[in-house]
């Protein structure tokens, strides 16, 4: 299986706005992982599930639906129903 398809796209002075673009299939998943900035996942086609933390109960979101990750929090988003595209915000990433 091929990993999901992510455009980066960094803007600002210091490149610290980072916008991911990413086409995701069926199977694909995100590393467990946190980051030192907040981050913001729009989801505008298919259906995700999000864990925030380990042994946390995913949560599903779908179209449209838009999820503030503050700074720290450790996530895993994995694709339920496919094809998904995401757009994912950091707005004050230091790239």
């Amino acid at each position: 299986m091929q990993p999901p398809d992510i455009t980066r796209v960094f803007k600002g002075v210091r490149m610290e706005f980072e916008v991911e673009i990413v086409f995701a299939n069926e199977g694909n998943q995100s590393p467990e992982e946190g980051h030192e900035y907040d981050e913001i996942i729009v989801v505008t086609d298919g259906v995700v599930g999000l864990t925030r933390g380990p042994g946390t109960e995913s949560e599903t979101y779908s179209k449209y639906d838009t999820v503030v990750l503050p700074a720290g929090t450790v996530h895993q988003i994995t694709v339920k129903e496919a094809p998904v595209k995401l757009v994912i915000i950091h707005p004050e990433r230091e790239a």
